[in-house]
Formats: C-alpha cells, structure tokens, sequence
C-alpha cells in the first residue's frame, strides 16, 4: 500500500505539474484508477494554483526529499525556485504529501518539509560566489 501512495503522490504532482503551463493552452489528462487502488484526493485549489510555477524537476527534488528518499536534497537552483515559490505552496504541497502517505509518515514528513523549507532559505540568503 505505501508504494501506491507514493506512485500516486508521483502520479498527482505530474498532473498537476501539466495541467497549466505558461503560454501554452490548459491540457486535461484523463488518468484511469484501478478498481482496486483507492484514487488519491482532490487536491485544494492552492496546489491547483501553486503546482505550474515550480519547474517539474524541482518539484522532484522537493517531493523527495520531503518524504525522505535517500540522498535526495534539492540542489541550490531548486531552492531558489521553491523560495520563490512561496512557503504557503511549499506548507500545501507538504499536506498534500501527508494526506497519501501512512499516518505513521506525518511527523516525519512535516518535519522534512521544515528542514527543506528553511535550508533553501538559508541558501537563498547567501551572498552569490563570484570568481
């Protein structure tokens, strides 16, 4: 059931990631569910707003290292990106990722998400390396 969940996680942020980019006409995906795996729920209409202004590969980084994928921390471009962001998309994707994983995640999961959140903030608040 916890590879469901995360397939699902992957599967939803893809989505949401197509669903709207800039310049370019709204696309509607249609996804099929398997009678047997439990859809994922609706995401809020912040994702909705949120989701085509993170670059889908940041998006990546961020979603694992959030749920703690080994080795995986958001490179410093990414972390410029999810700042940019903002804290209230970055505090609503962190839900979104709490509501398709185990309860037994979401402590955990949270607490990625304050660390992510705060160490691309610290790296955004570096001066720029000049050679």
């Amino acid at each position: 059931m916890e590879s469901l969940a995360k397939t699902a996680v992957l599967l939803l942020f893809s989505l949401m990631m197509l669903m709207v980019l800039p310049g370019h006409e709204a696309r509607k995906l249609e996804v099929e569910v398997e009678e047997s795996a439990q859809a994922p729920p609706p995401y809020s209409p912040i994702i909705s707003s949120c989701a085509p202004k993170l670059p889908k590969n940041c998006g990546d980084e961020v979603r694992d290292s959030v749920l703690g994928l080994e080795g995986s921390v958001p490179a410093d471009e990414c972390c410029h990106q999810l700042v940019r962001w903002g804290k209230t998309c970055h505090d609503a994707f962190a839900q979104l990722l709490v509501s398709l994983e185990p309860a037994s995640q979401k402590s955990s999961i949270l607490a990625n998400s304050k660390t992510i959140w705060e160490g691309c903030v610290d790296v955004v608040a570096q001066p720029p390396v000049s050679f």
